[in-house]
């Protein structure tokens, strides 16, 4: 569904595109699924407590903090390399499968492409490699890139706009961004794009679109239906 009449698709544009339940899509949860648990075995490790109470406290880090990290980092001095090495053991998790539908909807999409995501890049890299449409993606900026603090946190968005603009991709101090696009399935990580000029894509199939979001689609394949060339 279309909350605005279409986006161009023009090479001013910055796409910027969240992974999880982004660019694979809520078919295929069982994905996030294999990492959440990874992450439930680290809490229950750290924390010292049974697997479901591990479950209750990894959700509540997730609401409270942004992600599970933050919380860890900020009640138990987590150090996040540990973290991410320990739930990005490659032989405990799921990756998508391949999607040239994806790659072809990437590769006609005019401007700059890259992955912003909460993880660090290695997991995105890696299953965006399975799905075979790493060669569309430009590069990732990763929370490592964000000094571990992310979406929704301001400073995230900060962070990527000066990245962007040493880039050579963002003009410098521009007043305009919303040749910005960020396509994402939590309204929460939307909520500061539009509130930053950013035009705004909720992709998502399960909630309904406030009326600041600038588009919501259900799949991103959805996403070729808005576009204006």
């Amino acid at each position: 569904m279309a909350l605005n009449v279409g986006i161009r698709n023009d090479s001013s544009k910055i796409w910027l595109f969240d992974y999880d339940l982004t660019l694979y899509g809520e078919e295929e949860r069982f994905v996030l699924n294999s990492l959440d648990h990874r992450i439930s075995l680290f809490v229950q490790k750290v924390v010292g407590c049974d697997f479901e109470t591990a479950h209750k406290v990894r959700t509540d880090y997730l609401e409270r903090f942004g992600t599970t990290l933050s919380g860890l980092m900020a009640l138990h001095h987590t150090n996040p390399e540990d973290f991410f090495d320990f739930i990005h053991e490659p032989e405990f998790l799921i990756y998508p499968k391949v999607a040239p539908e994806k790659l072809t909807l990437l590769k006609s999409l005019a401007g700059h492409r890259y992955v912003f995501t909460n993880g660090r890049g290695d997991w995105s890299r890696a299953g965006m490699a399975h799905m075979q449409i790493d060669c569309a993606i430009e590069d990732v900026f990763d929370l490592k890139l964000m000094n571990w603090e992310g979406k929704p946190h301001a400073s995230a968005y900060e962070k990527i706009e000066k990245w962007l603009e040493s880039r050579g991709v963002l003009a410098k101090d521009s007043l305009d961004k919303s040749q910005i696009v960020l396509l994402e399935d939590s309204l929460r990580n939307l909520e500061p794009a539009h509130e930053r000029g950013w035009t705004t894509i909720l992709v998502n199939p399960n909630i309904q679109a406030p009326s600041w979001v600038d588009f919501h689609i259900p799949h991103l394949l959805n996403l070729k239906e808005e576009l204006i060339v």
